[in-house]
């Protein structure tokens, strides 16, 4: 065993090779003889063997190296051999050059793997994937070939540049001289052949600046767009440039930040200073890599009508309508329920302005008091909490009673004062069945614990909870004097922290007569206070939420409560409007706003924290994921105008726009920006409106609101005739509002679907979604219409390092009714991803989540990450209806924080996401605890997809469910495509069935 005594020898005998291939030595040889250099292909050429620079593990592949990328972007083909650097070793290389030249900050890049083509594998390597990888010591040989460096995201480095650094850090640090590989005058004379003082000095003295998007692919400049210029010279496309001024922005819309570590900001970056003063460094080659952002194009994709980076342009319509705003903010990721709720209630109590839109709003549950507050801190203890003893434990089963409540179907569960630990949380599972179906119930096991109840132990009393219809009667009459079985969940916040244990299979037989409810009575949150008329709602039975006044008759288009307070937007039958927004203005002027957009709904049901652990210290309910964004600034403003629209009806609405509030805000300041994308069918938006102007051409009328009036007034029918006699002091924004209206009436928006094909076509490492549905998005690619998982595979064999996550609901949520429905989502779902898993079985990954054990996870709308470089949250679905047909509105958002070459902001977003599937998080703070290697396997794109795969592999390992492919179709029959899945624009004319099918719902299911 190692102790302090042997580890001093070593180090004394033999310096840091005592760390073994980890201890980042280098040789002062990279080769015997002299190399040719290729400055633009930042390369270098021998057909003399190279020497290893560093220890690592080579690996010889005929299939060429998809995780690395040539000058031009392209990943290396052919024959390859691949230098991993060890990592620890490529980690402490990493922070010994930040210190030495960068005072710390990662702003170079540095390599991670160097890679040699044009050798000759040996004989025995695979022929269709790599080889087994040969551990390799400094100046061991690698033999001839064309030598490359690249970092950790497989990008490029000038190795003239890796040898100036290696040179220097040689000079300054003699022991990361690995001994007898190079002597010291190799790293001095530029005269010996093969030595880093003469690989060193090959080329010309000079700063190189090597420009790439966000994805790290080749950075292009586009002529009427922004691009970038150094100094006073002309705009730049990719490639490597001479660093010799300023990198500024031409234009708008542009940032730009050096990578690995930077910020993404809109001021120019100047050359990074080395260190002076007695022992400063010397390199006569520095190399830097700089990312150039065009954020529309980032954010909301191509909405011209020419091809872009080699998307192709949209259809007509679409380029003529008004691009989302793209705004920068304060951006908060809310990662659960409970979060997103929290920050909601904190908007909600804003003092200016307020807005609230959500399929349905809940204003009777206790909100948290913040985004901030979760367990074990919150509730707040009334006494001094404990922790479970042995006597706790035999007392939860001896001494658990239980009673019907009433005449209802309900129980309330007890346990005498002493019986369970103070402050505890506890919660009761029913050992129930899943609940009734049309199929039989064996086929619908999707959970074998019931939502139950749960509540805090209060000191000095009896913990008493509520347990709603434990036997699924609903309005049937409830059983008579029936055992119940349950799983009792106990999470302490005691002296010895945060512990959970669960109970199995307790049984009371039978249940008593006469229970007490023990629920508080309901008292109004901060929801109450946000007048209805600035409320937006739309409770749609194919989300299985009642109607508040079903429609009287089977219309397609349900618009009869489209000026009614709360706004119940029009939609189509069978549509959903899945838009959760709230916004709250300081109410100072001009002020500012800070909003939140997500998928879950402001209800109860939504407010989930921690599911793997019961979700302590909040009501029981079913595990509904709910993440939201949050965001102040000129970002805030635009999701406050999406509020605004469902809230407001088009009159109300240019009326509320003469308000200062909604002057356009501006700035470039906060952490991150996003654009606002919406999703919606044509009509639905303002049916009236569309009747009204369906032979008029929205492009050429005038741009005033007296000429706009007078054009169409007279079209007008009531209310909107009101518009007619109004005098805006914001014109340009009644003008502006009223166009875009018209638009949205005429041919609807599809926002996402447009943002998805920038962000697939440029995706390089992976790409994650968890999304409600998941389907073909059209029968083909063209006009308005994309496959986005044809382009997902189109993608997956262009980008050959490229890995795909799936992550969908076992069970797909619709209400009642909508089974048939239901039952086409699941086959969509299971031919899409059959057809990617096919072509890419090693590639591609789709599972289901689970909540607390033994419970799915309920997913909505959509979370999506793409290489850590962009975000896509809210109420859409990766779906033909969800970005077609069904209204949502969504975030696309990119952090400025740029560290290890990809946005912070997002990659935490997407570990905190796979993260919670797992049930694995972070060490808490002051904890011992061993930490979990899963937390850090889900850093890296790479490293987190080959944790899920090998999860999944191994059937889900209780984290997981695996891949569930439905019921058989002889018990449960689909609907065709063209009804459960719509076509937005072609909803109305394709369903020549549709009144039957209405018929069979019934006007309270539509």
């Amino acid at each position: 065993m190692i102790n302090p005594v042997l580890a001093s020898t070593a180090f004394n005998t033999t310096g840091l090779e005592a760390l073994g291939h980890a201890s980042a030595q280098l040789s002062a040889k990279w080769a015997d003889s002299l190399p040719t250099a290729d400055e633009p292909g930042l390369s270098l050429s021998l057909t003399a063997p190279w020497l290893a620079p560093i220890d690592g593990y080579l690996t010889w592949s005929r299939v060429g190296a998809p995780a690395l990328t040539d000058h031009t972007g392209a990943p290396l083909s052919g024959a390859v051999a691949v230098l991993r650097f060890h990592p620890q070793g490529a980690l402490r290389l990493r922070r010994l050059i930040a210190d030495r030249y960068d005072g710390g900050a990662h702003r170079r890049p540095t390599p991670f793997y160097a890679a040699l083509r044009g050798g000759t594998p040996p004989a025995e390597t695979p022929a269709g994937r790599p080889g087994p990888p040969d551990t390799m010591r400094a100046g061991d040989d690698l033999g001839p070939g064309r030598l490359t460096f690249h970092d950790d995201r497989g990008l490029v480095i000038d190795p003239i540049a890796v040898a100036c650094m290696f040179r220097d850090l040689l000079e300054a640090m003699p022991p990361l001289h690995r001994r007898d590989e190079g002597t010291t005058a190799d790293v001095t004379d530029a005269n010996r052949n093969g030595s880093l003082a003469q690989i060193a000095a090959l080329g010309e003295p000079r700063v190189r600046l090597h420009l790439v998007d966000l994805f790290g692919n080749p950075w292009h400049d586009h002529s009427g767009r922004g691009g970038v210029r150094i100094g006073t010279g002309g705009r730049l496309s990719g490639g490597v440039h001479d660093w010799g001024g300023a990198l500024a922005a031409t234009g708008t819309g542009i940032r730009t930040g050096l990578l690995p570590d930077g910020e993404l900001a809109t001021a120019a970056i100047e050359v990074p200073a080395l260190p002076t003063g007695t022992g400063a460094p010397v390199l006569d080659r520095e190399f830097f890599r700089a990312a150039v952002v065009d954020l529309a194009l980032h954010l909301h994709g191509n909405r011209t009508g020419t091809d872009v980076d080699g998307v192709p342009g949209v259809d007509a319509a679409t380029a003529a309508e008004p691009a989302p705003p793209v705004g920068a903010g304060d951006l908060t990721v809310l990662t659960t329920g409970q979060h997103f709720l929290g920050a909601a209630g904190q908007i909600a109590r804003a003092a200016g302005t307020r807005l609230a839109v959500s399929p349905r709003i809940e204003d009777d549950f206790p909100l948290p008091a913040d985004a901030a507050e979760r367990w074990p801190l919150a509730p707040l203890p009334l006494a001094a909490a404990e922790d479970l003893t042995g006597e706790h434990a035999a007392r939860a089963r001896a001494e658990a009673s239980a009673a019907y409540i009433g005449a209802t179907p309900d129980v309330v569960v007890s346990w005498p004062a002493g019986a369970l630990p103070v402050e505890a949380f506890v919660r009761v599972f029913p050992r129930v069945d899943p609940g009734r179906a049309i199929v039989p119930l064996a086929l619908l096991n999707f959970s074998k614990r019931g939502d139950g109840g749960s509540a805090i132990v209060p000191p000095g009393g009896e913990c008493r909870i509520r347990v709603p219809d434990p036997y699924l009667v609903g309005t049937d009459p409830r059983p008579t004097a029936p055992g119940l079985v349950f799983d009792l969940l106990i999470v302490t916040r005691g002296p010895a922290g945060v512990r959970e244990r669960l109970f199995g299979s307790i049984h009371l037989d039978p249940i008593g007569e006469g229970g007490t409810d023990p629920t508080p009575a309901a008292a109004p949150n901060a929801f109450n206070a946000i007048p209805d008329d600035h409320r937006g709602i739309s409770p749609a039975p194919v989300l299985g939420l009642e109607p508040t006044a079903p429609p009287s008759d089977f219309d397609l288009v349900l618009d009869a409560f489209g000026a009614a307070a709360p706004r119940q937007s029009p939609r189509f039958a069978t549509m959903a409007r899945t838009e959760t927004l709230v916004a709250g203005h300081d109410g100072t002027t001009p002020g500012e706003w800070t909003s939140l957009v997500g998928p879950g709904h402001l209800t109860e049901a939504f407010m989930s924290g921690d599911a793997r652990r019961g979700s302590p210290g909040l009501p029981a309910g079913p595990e509904e994921h709910a993440p939201a964004v949050q965001a102040t600034g000129p970002l805030g403003q635009h999701l406050a105008r999406a509020a605004l629209r469902r809230t407001h009806h088009l009159v109300a609405r240019l009326i509320e726009l003469d308000n200062g509030r909604w002057a356009a805000a501006t700035g470039t300041a906060g952490n991150a920006t996003g654009a606002v994308l919406q999703t919606v069918a044509p009509t639905v938006e303002s049916p009236e409106l569309k009747a009204a102007l369906q032979l008029v051409d929205v492009d050429t009328l005038p741009d005033d609101w007296a000429g706009l009036m007078g054009a169409v007034g007279g079209l007008l029918p009531p209310p909107l005739n009101e518009l007619t006699s109004l005098a805006p002091d914001a014109g340009d924004r009644w003008v502006a509002e009223f166009k875009r209206e018209a638009r949205a009436a005429n041919q609807g928006r599809r926002d996402a679907q447009w943002a998805w094909r920038w962000a697939i076509a440029h995706a390089r490492r992976l790409v994650y979604i968890e999304t409600t549905l998941l389907s073909p998005t059209a029968a083909a690619t063209e006009g308005h219409k994309v496959d986005l998982v044809a382009l997902l595979g189109t993608r997956l064999s262009a980008a050959p390092d490229l890995r795909v996550v799936l992550v969908t609901p076992r069970r797909i949520p619709f209400g009642t009714g909508y089974e048939s429905f239901a039952q086409r989502m699941h086959l969509e779902r299971q031919a899409a991803v059959t057809t990617l898993q096919n072509a890419y079985p090693d590639r591609v990954v789709a599972y289901h989540p689970v909540g607390f054990p033994g419970r799915p996870e309920n997913l909505r709308g959509t979370f999506a990450v793409v290489d850590d470089v962009w975000a896509l949250l809210g109420g859409s679905t990766f779906s033909r209806r969800g970005l077609t047909f069904d209204g949502s509105c969504d975030l696309a958002f990119v952090g400025h924080d740029l560290k290890d070459g990809v946005s912070a902001t997002v990659r935490e977003a997407r570990r905190t996401a796979m993260a919670r599937v797992l049930g694995v998080g972070p060490r808490e703070p002051g904890s011992t605890a061993t930490p979990d290697p899963r937390w850090t396997q889900l850093n890296g794109p790479r490293s987190a997809f080959d944790l899920m795969r090998r999860t999944v592999a191994a059937g889900g390992e209780g984290e997981v469910q695996p891949r569930w492919d439905g019921l058989p179709t002889t018990e449960l029959p689909a609907l065709a495509k063209d009804i459960a899945d719509p076509e937005g624009r072609e909803f109305s004319s394709a369903l020549t069935g549709l009144a039957g099918i209405l018929a069979g719902l019934g006007t309270g299911r539509l």
